[in-house]
């Protein structure tokens, strides 16, 4: 007897069904500008698995970065915050302010 995993796979997710293509997704536009109303969040600048929407402006000289008027993602930072324990948060807060301290 086969297992139930390839006889009745799952019926959630279009990944788990074997032949099926995934629906059409519609792109929405952006809607448009009304100087009437109220500024509101559109977009999120930079979307990344696993990335927090934490973002600061480099002031570095000679960067490439300054040049293109882009931001600095601050995610390597926060994601090794994430993975200390509660007994090494004090430290691991010290250093991490430490190291993104204004210059």
């Amino acid at each position: 007897m086969s297992h139930r995993k390839f006889e009745h796979p799952r019926h959630s997710h279009w990944a788990f069904s074997r032949g099926k293509e995934p629906p059409d997704i519609e792109e929405k536009a952006f809607p448009k500008d009304d100087p009437t109303k109220p500024c509101r969040l559109t977009v999120i600048l930079g979307y990344k698995a696993r990335m927090t929407h934490i973002v600061r402006e480099v002031e570095k000289p000679g960067s490439t970065i300054v040049a293109r008027g882009e931001v600095e993602t601050l995610r390597p930072a926060l994601q090794r915050l994430y993975m200390t324990r509660a007994s090494a948060y004090i430290d691991a807060l010290k250093s991490f302010i430490e190291g993104y301290q204004e210059e």
